[in-house]
């Protein structure tokens, strides 16, 4: 089952800023980028991203590794704003298809399939890693991250919004879950792990109104954020307090 509806990812990128790329004053950003610079294997071909919009890492991708990005996004606004992202830009991009990712036949498989922040939104998300797997050469290497909602942010963003709760697996939110998924789907892991230390703007405040303790929260989140301006925290992780899970596997050639 999905938990989230195409009108809240419409609405989302119809807002999104252009061109988008990493941004290394952004803590969470730094850190997911430097942990892909440092645990993948040397790459080559083609990459395509579930739920590619506004295009910001097929960009990182392509920047990176000199990979060719292709990628599905839900909302033809995420497919509107990531062709845009790459025009402006001035990289070359492959095909970004608009459309539901789950009634779309692959025709062709890639050296890289990667989803960053996709597969915590279905309640099913074996089914979704799955279909990934579809789209990737076998031998070839399955990128997965998802946030980490659970530990100390399961209390801020309940405290802020629990409805954005409601709209993410935790199930899928632990170590454990990546671990499994790779006896199931005889996957070789290349990492995984914690990242992203703690991270401020992960909890989502809500929209409206606050109470005087959603703005305590909020200001001691803002006050955070700069604190984590400061790289000394990148390597800081553990289960409660770390913003991020990345997983990366290899695909068996024999798939």
């Amino acid at each position: 089952m999905e938990l989230t509806e195409v009108e809240f990812w419409d609405e989302y990128w119809a807002n999104c800023k252009l061109p988008n790329v990493v941004d290394y004053e952004f803590s969470f950003e730094r850190c997911l980028a430097e942990a892909l610079k440092k645990n993948l294997p040397s790459l080559e071909g083609e990459v395509f991203e579930v739920g590619c919009a506004p295009g910001k890492w097929l960009a990182f991708m392509s920047t990176e590794f000199g990979l060719k990005p292709y990628g599905v996004e839900y909302s033809e606004a995420g497919m509107k704003a990531t062709m845009k992202n790459f025009q402006l830009l001035g990289l070359d991009v492959g095909r970004i298809q608009a459309g539901d990712f789950f009634q779309i036949k692959p025709d062709r498989q890639f050296d890289i399939v990667m989803s960053f922040g996709f597969i915590e939104h279905f309640s099913d998300a074996d089914a979704v890693v799955n279909l990934h797997l579809q789209w990737l050469k076998p031998g070839g290497t399955l990128i997965l991250g998802v946030p980490n909602f659970r530990g100390v942010y399961y209390s801020l963003q309940k405290l802020l919004d629990k409805t954005i709760l409601e709209k993410h697996n935790l199930d899928v939110m632990c170590p454990e879950f990546f671990y499994h998924l790779a006896d199931r789907n005889n996957l070789k892991p290349i990492a995984i792990s914690y990242i992203g230390s703690f991270e401020p703007s992960l909890p989502i405040p809500p929209q409206g109104k606050n109470s005087l303790l959603q703005l305590s929260a909020r200001g001691s989140l803002w006050v955070a954020r700069k604190l984590r301006r400061f790289k000394i925290f990148d390597a800081i992780n553990g289960r409660y307090f770390s913003s991020y899970i990345l997983a990366i596997y290899q695909k068996s050639e024999l798939n």
